[in-house]
Order: structure tokens, then sequence, then C-alpha cells
């Protein structure tokens, strides 16, 4: 059995106890009083254990399989009961609303749906960018508007909304500014254009983005990194009508839009880029370093150095720990300036930029195969307890 296998087999085992000690209580026996934390959750081992089965936080998950990463976390083990007074309630509501909330009938119903529209959103996505190149960026919008929704809304919940702070969320917000309120502005086409095949794009690779249908999360992580660049592509070879009647005015700034030096694609990004991690580090490691420690927030950079074994931790462990921090946004820095060095190749090259685009969407597409085959198919029937049906023989 191989290491993510063990762990998979743990995690449901974990579950299945948890479950077995809910059913040892007394139907009739009532929960005692007890003092609450600082933030208002009532500590006791009970509750502690619905809460695993209710809600599986990014640090729990990482304190009892290390190797676990984010993206390996599914919706369905993410579950919560809102905002519930559990401390009023007897053990029977109490267990009658947790199975409620995680019976397999409704987990599988779910996802089905949820897979269902995932597939229907790629393929309209896919169609509208071959049919009308020019206009994909309308689409992009609206997926933007509901999805990022969305994730506020839950990250909140989740306590991992110190995740939108991170540069990909600013980049699709000065997108989005560029094309609805700056569509003109050749310096916004050519900074916003290095965001999203520089940092964005690559993010697919580092983060390994998975092109999983019913998973709402990993949808939005792909669509957060992934749509941009498709954004940059057609603005930069297929431009907006009205952005091509607006250059035709002036042969000055026609060559703005179309012409882009190192300079353009390298140097100019990179001072706003240098503003938002200013602001970023003062707000995450200075201003809220001490709220964000209390009340259990997750981060990309507790992210991205909690498993030892990649190789951003091994970098910025190396350093003492007050140092942590800066050692992490230098190599942020570092690593983002590279990305934009190779934008010159995409901006001069349309096959280049292409191939480019296809290969990080077969990227994406790999990691959720391995995903399904590799992962959730085991993880699916021991955790959520569907049997699979045996397939008919034909006579």
């Amino acid at each position: 059995m191989s290491g993510d296998a063990e762990v998979e087999a743990e995690a449901a085992a974990k579950a299945r106890q948890q479950t077995a000690a809910i059913d040892a209580y007394p139907s009739d026996a009532s929960i005692p009083s007890l003092p609450e934390s600082p933030d208002g959750y009532t500590d006791n081992a009970f509750m502690h254990t619905i809460s695993d089965i209710a809600e599986l936080r990014l640090h729990d998950a990482f304190e009892s399989a290390p190797s676990l990463s984010l993206d390996d976390l599914d919706d369905y083990q993410q579950m919560h009961l809102g905002d519930v007074d559990t401390s009023l309630m007897s053990r029977a509501k109490l267990k009658a609303l947790v199975r409620k909330q995680v019976t397999p009938k409704k987990i599988v119903f779910r996802d089905k749906l949820a897979f269902v529209a995932g597939t229907v959103g790629a393929m309209l996505s896919a169609y509208w960018l071959g049919w009308s190149p020019m206009t994909f960026y309308r689409i992009y919008t609206a997926q933007a508007f509901v999805l990022f929704t969305l994730r506020w809304a839950l990250y909140r919940i989740k306590k991992w909304h110190y995740y939108l702070f991170d540069f990909c969320y600013v980049a699709n917000v000065l997108l989005l500014l560029h094309l609805w309120v700056f569509p003109h502005s050749a310096f916004l086409h050519k900074v916003t254009f290095a965001y999203a095949a520089g940092p964005l794009a690559w993010s697919v690779v580092a983060f390994r983005n998975s092109l999983v249908f019913h998973s709402l999360d990993k949808t939005t992580s792909l669509f957060l990194h992934w749509f941009p660049a498709c954004v940059a592509w057609s603005e930069r070879w297929h431009p907006d009508v009205h952005v091509r009647e607006y250059n035709k005015k002036s042969s000055a700034a026609m060559a703005e839009w179309h012409e882009a030096s190192l300079l353009d694609l390298m140097v100019l990004p990179m001072i706003p880029y240098l503003v938002w991690a200013l602001l970023y580090y003062m707000k995450i490691f200075v201003l809220s370093s001490s709220r964000i420690q209390q009340r259990g927030y997750d981060t990309l950079f507790n992210y991205t150095t909690a498993n030892p074994k990649s190789g951003v931790s091994k970098f910025v462990k190396q350093f003492p720990l007050r140092s942590q921090p800066l050692a992490y946004m230098a190599l942020h820095v570092t690593l983002t300036g590279m990305t934009f060095a190779v934008c010159k190749v995409w901006w001069n090259f349309y096959m280049a930029h292409t191939i480019f685009l296809l290969s990080i969407l077969c990227i994406s597409a790999w990691n959720g195969a391995s995903y399904y085959f590799e992962v959730f198919a085991h993880r699916y029937v021991q955790t959520v307890g569907v049997p699979s049906k045996p397939l008919k023989k034909k006579q």
C-alpha cells in the first residue's frame, strides 16, 4: 500500500470510529454545561468529535496527515452545521442533525449535480473561447462573480478567508478593472497579460490544480489561475471590436497596444506587484499576525510551509523563525519575476502561447485523473460508505 493510500485508510478509519463514538452515547443524555473558549466554542471531547465529522479544517488535516494538501480535501469532507447552538440540543437531536447533513445519498446526489454543472460549464467555456474569443471576457466575468462570491462566503466560514489576500485574487481584480473600467489602457493590457500568462498560469503547476468537475473548491482554484490566462490570450490575439476601433484612431495607440518590450512585460508589472507584496507582508505578518494565530486562521504561508517535503518549506525553514516570512516573500518575488521574463515569448509568438496554455490545461487534466483514480475512488467508498454497484454480465 502506498503512503497516500495508507493516509486515506487511516482517515476513513478515524471517521468510522468517530461515528461509532456518537452512537455509543445514550440518546436521552443531555450535554453538560462547559466553559467556552475565547472564540465561543464549547470545549469538550464530544463536541470535538462532532466538529471532526462536520468540518475538517486544514490545520486538523495536516496534524493527522501531513502529506495532505488543500486540494486533497473534498467538499463532502468539509461540511459544517451552520449557526446551530449545539450546546442547547440533546444528544439525540444532535446525532439526527449530523446524520441529516452527511447522509450518503445526499452526498452522492449533490456531487452528481456538481459534476454535471462543472462539465457543462467547461464545455460552454471551451465553445465560447473558440466561437467568439474576442468576447470570452464576458463569460469569464460572469463566472468570476459567481465563483468568487461563493468562495468568499465558504472560506469565511472555514476560517480560510486570509487566502483571499493572495496575489492571484488581486491579479483577477485588476484584470476585471482593466476589462470593464479601463479597456483601452495599453499599460494595464501588458501588466495583466504578464500576471495572467506568468504567475497565475504557472500556479496551476505549482499548486497542482486539478480538473475535478464535482468539487467546487477545485473548480474555483483552477478557474482562478487558468481562466485569466485564457482571457489574456484572447485579448492579445483577438482583441474586442471596441478596442480595435479605438486603436484605429491613432497609429501610436495601435503600436502601443500591440508592441511590448521586455521592460513592459517584466519591469512595469513589478511595480504594482511590489506594492501588493509590501501591503501583504504588513497585513499577514505584522498587523494581523496575532489575530491569525489566536483564531486559527489559515494562510498561504502556512499551507506552503506545512509540508516539510515541499521545496518552499525546505527553503523557508533554513532561516530563523523570525526571518521565515521575509524569506518566503523574497522567494515569492523571485519566482514571480522569473515567470514575467518568459512572458515575452508568449507575447511574440501565437503558436508558443497557445501550446503553453494547452499544456497547462493538460497538466490540470492529468492532476484530476490522478486524483479520481488514485485517491477519490477509494475515499468515496470508505468515507461516505456507498458501495459500488456490480456490473451485470451480458447474456
